[in-house]
């Protein structure tokens, strides 16, 4: 990763007598030598990251595997929002299939990380799988390499600067979110947090805004603000609690931070939100309005449920195995060789040295990882927290904020060894077989991915909910989820007319985000659907939504034919049946039209600023 033009590191090295933080340039060298230094950092950088990732990636690559029905089911979410990118030229919030229609998946979860990763299935010829795989690769390059970003910006050396990234990306919980658990949008989210850090340190510490590290910083955001809208909370939050302590206790931060840098960070930091905004903006209006949100009491029993799964005997063990499910990768234990390495290294590293802004950085990661591991074992504390943070479905959704602790831990404590004397230089060195265990363990864990399911052509071939568990050439039965839909509806638990009926939207005739069919059926008749969409979202001509059926699929109404008298509005049904066409298209409400104009607008300034800087780089002169 580079900071300077031209692709030169600008390594960040802490002068020990005067115990600050600042940056310092590599000496400049001649065309003639630079050759040499690039093949060093080459096998020094890029190598070891590259062996590991291909290590832990090879089942993703190599198989045609879905691991588990979770990660089945977010390829089939990328495959139709790239499908409606094609059609339409726009990313859409609605999910079209034969298990339902118009429902708003996008709008609520993860909208713009299916939208990338659409366009790059249509920019690879309409190939999903090779998109979704490729995505997953990308997030482990960037969780890696934004920890190897940060160590080299903290002073490390080239080849212990991989130490943090390797003890956060072998860890088993980080594993788990892809051989077993399948959360894609949860693991992207996660995976962009270190690069996240390193980018948005380097812009802030920076004399001047450049091209690379700010294009780092807008990539990691966007996909970080547009993906999986926990992981955004927490994550958000973890990361300006720790800044705002750092800040607080260490005045050589305080130093470091500059007005001019801090404008540059949060400017580009709205831009990435902003540009999120097309499902945003509606999420937050109107998630309190969907069945998810009101289901409150539901999740409290959910987190307690699955609070076993964090019991100590599960956390604080070195086996892989599944704590769940036999024949698994289900795994939440923590690196406890690692924490091992640096809850004994404390007496040894902090000796003295507590005025050193290291230490405090050390002291700051270690507090965060208690406070978050006991959030992670105890549902009474996590339940007392707002809704939007207790809502976490299960509490080992944690894991990954210990493990960013963790490995924020042992960057710190490589840092003070490696200012320290001969004593604690060779303390470091134990670390190399703790990093050892973790790879070989790593490495078991993959090679006992879940095997033997369907393939991922199989998930892409129905219209309906990915066949989980059903046999190849068998369609499964409608699996409608109705976690978004409206709440404030009726629900209609019993046939809602004696003479029964039904308006079916097919899949294959939606165009656009717009279906019109005609039905023969009574003015004011109660009629089924497979409509799952919320009324605030879509506008219904012919028919009004009124209400829910026992399947989260939309009752309507249907409308009375122009002219119909007074009476038949006041809800008297005519006894002839009539042909009535019925129409459902996007509603063009505030939040819907406003969030995709500030998108807009939003990718725009990226666009110009990104133009404008690096126009400014080549009218500079050389050197």
């Amino acid at each position: 990763m580079a900071d300077g033009r031209g692709g030169r590191d600008h390594v960040a090295a802490i002068h020990e007598e005067s115990s600050t933080i600042q940056p310092i340039s590599a000496p400049r060298v001649g065309r003639v030598s630079i050759a040499a230094p690039a093949r060093s950092a080459l096998l020094a950088g890029c190598l070891p990251a590259a062996l590991l990732i291909g290590a832990l990636v090879w089942p993703l690559v190599f198989t045609d595997e879905i691991f588990s029905p979770d990660w089945a089911e977010q390829l089939w979410f990328v495959s139709h929002q790239a499908l409606a990118i094609e059609a339409n030229h726009a990313p859409s919030l609605f999910l079209h299939s034969a298990g339902g229609v118009f429902y708003p998946i996008y709008a609520f979860y993860g909208g713009t990380l299916y939208a990338l990763t659409g366009i790059v299935a249509i920019a690879l010829g309409q190939a999903p799988i090779p998109a979704y795989v490729i995505a997953y690769v990308l997030a482990f390059t960037a969780s890696y390499g934004g920890w190897y970003w940060l160590a080299r910006m903290s002073g490390l050396g080239r080849w212990s600067a991989h130490a943090p990234g390797a003890v956060f990306v072998t860890s088993a919980y980080y594993l788990t979110l892809i051989y077993s658990r399948g959360d894609w949008p949860e693991f992207m989210g996660v995976s962009t947090i270190p690069l996240l850090i390193a980018s948005g340190l380097s812009v802030l510490r920076a004399e001047r805004l450049r091209v690379w590290p700010a294009l780092a910083l807008v990539l990691s955001g966007i996909v970080f603000f547009g993906s999986h809208n926990v992981t955004i909370v927490w994550g958000s939050t973890s990361i300006l609690l720790c800044g705002l302590a750092m800040l607080l206790t260490i005045p050589q931060a305080r130093r470091a931070v500059t007005c001019r840098g801090a404008i540059r960070l949060l400017a580009l930091l709205a831009l990435t939100v902003l540009v999120n905004a097309w499902f945003l903006l509606p999420t937050a209006v109107y998630e309190s309005s969907t069945r998810i949100a009101s289901e409150y009491p539901y999740w409290r029993e959910l987190l307690r449920a699955s609070l076993s799964l964090v019991a100590p005997a599960n956390l604080f063990t070195l086996s892989r195995a599944s704590v769940s499910t036999p024949g698994t990768a289900f795994a939440v234990a923590l690196p406890i060789l690692a924490i091992a390495w640096v809850v004994v290294g404390l007496p040894v590293l902090l000796r003295s040295r507590l005025r050193d802004p290291w230490a405090r950085v050390l002291l700051i990661c270690a507090i965060f990882t208690v406070v978050v591991g006991l959030f992670m074992t105890h549902a009474g504390l996590l339940l007392a927290l707002p809704r939007v943070y207790s809502t976490l479905q299960f509490s080992y959704r944690l894991d990954t904020y210990v493990l960013l602790g963790v490995s924020g831990a042992v960057l710190a404590s490589l840092v003070l060894a490696r200012r320290g004397g001969r004593g604690r230089r060779l303390w470091s060195w134990l670390l190399v077989p703790v990093l050892g265990v973790s790879i070989v363990g790593a490495i078991q864990q993959v090679d006992a991915y879940p095997a033997g399911g369907e393939t991922r052509g199989q998930v892409l071939v129905s219209e309906a909910a990915p066949p989980h568990g059903v046999p190849p050439g068998v369609v499964p039965p409608a699996a409608p989820r109705p976690d978004y839909t409206d709440a404030a509806l009726p629900r209609m638990a019993a046939p809602p007319d004696t003479r029964p009926g039904e308006v079916f939207f097919p899949p294959s005739a939606i165009h656009d985000d717009r279906v019109s069919v005609l039905v023969h059926l009574h003015p004011g008749q109660l009629v089924y659907s497979n409509l799952q969409a919320p009324p605030y979202l879509v506008h219904v001509s012919g028919a009004r939504i009124v209400g829910i059926d026992p399947g989260a699929y939309d009752v309507l109404e249907i409308s009375p034919r122009p002219g119909a008298t007074a009476s038949a509005e006041k809800g008297r049904r005519s006894t002839a049946s009539s042909t009535e066409r019925v129409s459902v298209s996007p509603a063009g409400s505030l939040p819907v039209v406003l969030g995709r104009w500030i998108s807009a607008f939003a990718a725009l300034a990226l666009a110009v600023g990104f133009a404008l800087l690096i126009l400014r780089r080549r009218r500079a002169p050389p050197g």
